[in-house]
């Protein structure tokens, strides 16, 4: 029998479906109109100004459409983490089992180590990540509230709301949250190998014979 020195097998990963099309729906409509606010908010902030009147006015005009239907996205995966399938529930974001704490553990361990080691196993959200997930509702929540508050009051009265701080807060935490979502998708995608980004288009991840055996109870 002739031997192959050095020869090494690559993982066979086989597709399994993790997420449901309205929670992957719910993902995308809710990037694009935080991307569509922030981009709007940042002009606002710093060209406003110096722009003409009807121009700003313009520009706050689609900040609060956007902001609406923002918060309408909000409301249902808000909705969905209570009636939604179990990957989409509130129970797979957070550690609430002795299996997820250890995953949460796992991916301290892997971040401490500088991405070196066994990067940590789950079958649809990481919990560690839920977790920071749970924490921007909470914020988006404040600042649709904030945002409500500010744009129904008089423009005499605006800039000496305490919601316009708070939605100037909201803004800069939520600027943090994508830096940081982006950051975890990319090491995901190098480091873990199962098609995070993909799996938000088509539902799907790829999990080898063996993790899939450890995930199945999940």
């Amino acid at each position: 029998m002739e031997e192959r020195l050095g020869e090494m097998t690559e993982p066979v990963y086989r597709m399994h479906r993790v997420w449901d099309p309205l929670l992957r729906a719910l993902h995308w409509w809710n990037a694009l109109t935080v991307l569509a606010l922030v981009t709007l908010g940042t002009a606002i902030m710093f060209l406003g100004e110096d722009l003409p009147h009807a121009m700003e006015e313009g520009l706050i005009t689609l900040h609060v459409l956007f902001g609406y239907l923002f918060a309408a996205g909000l409301l249902v995966r808000i909705l969905w983490l209570f009636i939604g399938p179990q990957s989409a529930g509130w129970k797979d974001l957070l550690p609430i089992t002795a299996g997820r704490r250890r995953t949460v553990l796992d991916t301290l361990k892997f971040y401490a180590g500088f991405l070196r080691g066994t990067p940590p196993l789950y079958k649809a959200h990481n919990p560690f990540a839920g977790m920071v997930y749970a924490v921007f509702f909470i914020i988006a929540a404040v600042q649709v509230g904030a945002g409500v508050v500010l744009v129904n009051l008089p423009d005499d009265l605006r800039d000496k709301s305490v919601s316009l701080e708070l939605h100037e807060a909201g803004y800069i935490l939520i600027m943090l949250y994508i830096a940081a979502h982006v950051f975890a998708v990319v090491v995901h995608e190098l480091t873990e190998r199962h098609g995070l980004i993909s799996a938000m288009v088509n539902g799907d991840k790829g999990f080898t014979e063996e993790e899939w055996e450890r995930l199945k109870d999940e």
